[in-house]
């Protein structure tokens, strides 16, 4: 059964690290993971300034659509 993978803008520099170990445990138990096409930024440092939660909200509403199917 595959999963949806949402990395995150810092999966390739800060979070590299956590990236490593999820394709390690990802190959030890045998899991399928696949990135989320088209995902976008969660927005946390974009819409911090931002007042109130719409767009945050909005934001990590996309992902979780586009990792829906």
């Amino acid at each position: 059964m595959p999963y949806s993978f949402y990395p995150g803008c810092s999966m390739e520099a800060t979070g590299k690290a956590y990236h490593v170990s999820f394709e390690c445990v990802n190959k030890a138990l045998d899991l399928e993971a696949h990135e989320i096409p088209d995902w976008n930024c969660c927005g946390a440092t974009v819409v911090a300034n931002i007042t109130g939660d719409f767009p945050q909200l909005a934001v990590a509403s996309r992902n979780l659509a586009l990792a829906e199917p």
